[in-house]
């Protein structure tokens, strides 16, 4: 089994569909996550603007829902997970 992404890691994945509750998205381990339509932005994003399947996008780990990956572009939660890592060394 591939190992887990943890919550604050910052990774780049592809975007594998859209679904009405949000978007289906393969980091590099070969995991698929959600990134939920109140996770896509800041504020809300119109489907019509949603990343298009096959883009690349940063995103970070929000925990497992069950063994379902969370996943989320929002900016804010981008500059959050990357101060963790700058306080961590890393």
């Amino acid at each position: 089994m591939a190992e887990q992404l943890t919550r604050w890691s910052v990774t780049d994945g592809t975007v594998i569909k859209h679904m009405h509750y949000g978007l289906r998205v393969q980091i590099p381990s070969g995991e698929i996550g959600v990134v939920d339509t109140l996770e896509i932005g800041d504020n809300y994003v119109n489907p019509a603007d949603w990343p298009a399947i096959g883009s690349v996008i940063t995103v970070v780990g929000a925990g497992y829902a069950g063994p379902q990956l969370r996943l989320s572009t929002r900016p804010s939660h981008l500059d959050e997970a990357r101060a963790r890592m700058a306080s961590n060394g890393q």
